[in-house]
């Protein structure tokens, strides 16, 4: 898990498209600073303006520097319920605050026999975590607000929760159990309802 409690999460959605493209550039080029100077320098996420670019391009960018390279390939050459899992994963190892969400809110609420996931369920862990992390207190209401919209984003994304609310497992494949580095054997508790061996 990353050292500091990041809340930049808002910074940019999942971008399962760009993000699967700049881990391709990746193993390509094998230099992070080279892909992002290609990604800007290209347009390659068609942003228009230069500094979307960059804000963007750092974020996935950061989400996939804690994926081995090993993890990268995989996600690179993985497709449905596997590349949404380790693109969860990635999302996970950056934001403290989500993996903990989802391995306490989504498993707690998939487990109740309610698979539900719902703002009051985000709240009530939002104010949780606040007690603990300052930097969540210091949040604008709409700092809060675009932090709690972009969670739910990135869960639809991934295909945790679906628009309404419901929390879907994945079914990833034993390749992907395989694929993760053992150091993160834990990384296999952030999905809800799956039992993974």
């Amino acid at each position: 898990m990353p050292s500091s409690y990041s809340l930049s999460m808002s910074g940019s959605s999942v971008r399962r498209p760009e993000t699967v493209e700049t881990a391709r550039l990746y193993l390509d080029l094998g230099d992070w600073n080279a892909v992002r100077r290609k990604v800007v320098e290209e347009n390659l996420y068609q942003l228009n303006a230069e500094s979307s670019r960059k804000r963007v391009a750092g974020e996935l960018i950061k989400r996939l520097r804690t994926l081995t390279e090993d993890e990268v390939r995989f996600l690179v050459d993985a497709f449905g319920d596997d590349q949404s899992a380790m693109l969860w994963v990635s999302v996970c190892r950056t934001y403290q605050f989500v993996s903990d969400l989802s391995a306490n809110v989504l498993r707690d609420s998939y487990g109740s026999g309610i698979p539900t996931y719902t703002e009051g369920a985000y709240e009530a862990f939002f104010e949780q975590e606040a007690e603990v992390h300052p930097e969540l207190a210091r949040l604008t209401e709409a700092g809060r607000k675009k932090m709690r919209n972009q969670v739910f984003r990135m869960l639809v994304e991934c295909d945790l929760v679906t628009e309404d609310g419901t929390i879907t497992p994945l079914h990833p494949s034993p390749a992907f159990v395989s694929a993760i580095d053992g150091e993160h054997a834990g990384d296999l508790d952030l999905f809800p309802g799956v039992t993974l061996i």
